[in-house]
């Protein structure tokens, strides 16, 4: 095979993959984004009506209590 050949072959290769590579990155991160909300979805069903109060409750004070809002050994703590 000629180097002519091949230099062209190359470059459409260069080109094919210049396309085509931003735009799967592209598919890919909405297939991620589809399959995360899937997930929150399914998470969301898992968690029994009575208990989905009380685990976002806790996830609130969670929050609150890294960002420093909550003083250890308040009354909410005690409860």
């Amino acid at each position: 095979m000629s180097r002519k050949i091949q230099s062209e072959r190359q470059g459409r290769v260069e080109r094919l993959t210049g396309d085509l590579i931003p735009r799967l990155t592209a598919r890919l991160s909405e297939w991620r984004s589809r399959l995360d909300e899937l997930n929150v979805s399914l998470a969301s069903r898992a968690i029994p009506d009575e208990r989905r109060a009380r685990v976002s409750e806790l996830s609130l004070r969670e929050k609150a209590a890294r960002a420093g809002q909550v003083k250890s050994g308040s009354e909410q703590d005690q409860a």
